[in-house]
């Protein structure tokens, strides 16, 4: 690589007493080196900050240990690529260096894109995942169903992302009966993964039917948080089913790989919760149409048989006794579809009965306690000694023996007394008349 020699006007401006440049003059001068020598490059790093915009064109920095390098790659250079890269992903780009003059910036202008080989942090995600699996981490048998019926949510994320808002506005809280508790957590940072293992460790402790682990979207550094082997391990020893909703749709993460239930971003999470509530909705009304069916089905049958009986007692019995065993008949029959009615009754009754002591039983275990503790508590008062006194009564004691004097023949043969009254006590000495 040539610069021109130190000669040149441009590299005396440090001597020069009598000329000044201006900065567009600077600009230019450094965008003709560049242009003059790095027309051409080819540039190996890894992919870091990866942004298509709207316009079409990606956005993306590349970096190794020690620089990080801004890049464009235009969209009718990028429809080219089979395959778009992957964040952490370590890539050989060719281009030319140019220089954005508003900014005093230079970038490189891609032509072509093509794999070098793997990221850093690409490559120990990998390589964490592969050990995770050999060890059975991932495999499907140890993963449990969300419960049917989802009453307490435990959401583990940042309180202050826009993925906590994106998760309650799709739940629909007004039209799903869930309560949702969060605990607060950094989802980002050094600081991050211990966090969301303590919560996971803690989670427990509110008796929820789910945990939600949830972020929104970014680069492999920014989620980098959940492809910790500790939050890893964390997720599958939780005693709880454990739902990721971490990043976009194209974002995967060792907790997705972990968790028991996977979606791909927090909008799906609250959407997800919604349609199992609705799902609940439509098993009860399944089950309560079966019930009907059954309860039918046998009425038919009890019916059935009643006039098969009906038949057989018509031919075997004296004429006589038909219309008693007309009338036995009826009756039977009218005490048989009256039972299946109330039986079909109560079955339904029953079913609304268990949904609304589900939501009474703990109001009810409250008052019951509440009653309690205000019993005992006037039974504490009426058995208080001091009420007694504040009732006018009062407590006479021997002085020398502290004997209570409960009549007139436990009186002390001689000494003094002590009246104890509800606001003090005076000493006497008695006079026994014989």
């Amino acid at each position: 690589m040539k610069f021109p020699p130190p000669g040149d006007d441009l590299f005396q401006l440090a001597d020069s007493t009598d000329r000044a440049f201006t900065i567009t003059q600077i600009t230019e001068a450094i965008r003709g080196l560049l242009d003059s020598e790095l027309s051409k490059v080819t540039v190996e790093g890894e992919i870091s900050s990866w942004k298509v915009a709207g316009t079409g064109h990606a956005y993306f920095s590349l970096k190794d240990e020690n620089a990080l390098l801004k890049a464009v790659m235009w969209r009718s250079r990028l429809g080219k690529l089979a395959n778009p890269p992957a964040e952490g992903q370590m890539v050989r780009a060719t281009g030319s260096i140019t220089v954005y003059a508003p900014r005093g910036e230079y970038q490189l202008d891609v032509v072509s894109l093509r794999q070098a080989g793997m990221g850093a942090l690409q490559k120990r995600f990998e390589e964490l995942k592969r050990r995770l699996e050999e060890e059975g981490l991932f495999d499907p048998s140890r993963k449990r169903n969300a419960p049917l019926l989802i009453q307490r949510v435990l959401v583990i994320t940042s309180p202050s992302a826009a993925a906590l808002q994106d998760f309650l506005t799709n739940l629909d809280l007004e039209n799903t009966p869930v309560e949702v508790l969060v605990l607060p957590v950094r989802v980002q940072g050094v600081e991050a993964p211990a966090e969301i293992v303590n919560a996971l460790q803690a989670a427990p402790e509110h008796h929820p039917d789910l945990v939600v682990l949830t972020r929104g979207g970014g680069s492999l550094e920014d989620l980098w948080a959940f492809n910790e082997e500790t939050v890893a391990r964390a997720i599958a020893a939780c005693p709880v089913p454990v739902l990721s909703a971490v990043g976009h749709e194209v974002d995967f993460t060792i907790a997705d790989f972990t968790a028991d239930i996977r979606v791909s971003t927090p909008t799906a999470a609250g959407r997800f919760l919604a349609e199992q509530a609705a799902r609940l909705v439509l098993e009860i009304d399944s089950l309560r149409e079966r019930l009907v069916e059954i309860l039918e089905d046998d009425l038919a049958g009890f019916r059935q048989s009643l006039e098969s009986l009906q038949r057989e007692l018509a031919a075997r019995s004296p004429q006589a006794f038909l219309p008693f065993y007309h009338q036995r008949i009826d009756d039977l029959l009218g005490r048989a579809a009256q039972s299946i009615r109330q039986e079909t009754i109560d079955q339904w009754n029953r079913l609304r009965e268990i949904n609304r002591q589900l939501v009474t039983t703990l109001q009810m275990d409250l008052l019951s306690w509440k009653g309690r503790m205000q019993a005992e508590t006037q039974r504490l008062m009426v058995l208080n000694p001091h009420s007694t006194l504040a009732r006018g009564y009062a407590l006479c004691e021997g002085i020398e023996s502290g004997q209570v004097v409960r009549s007139r023949s436990t009186m002390p043969p001689a000494g003094d007394i002590r009246i104890q009254f509800v606001d003090g006590s005076v000493d006497a000495t008695p006079h026994l008349d014989h």
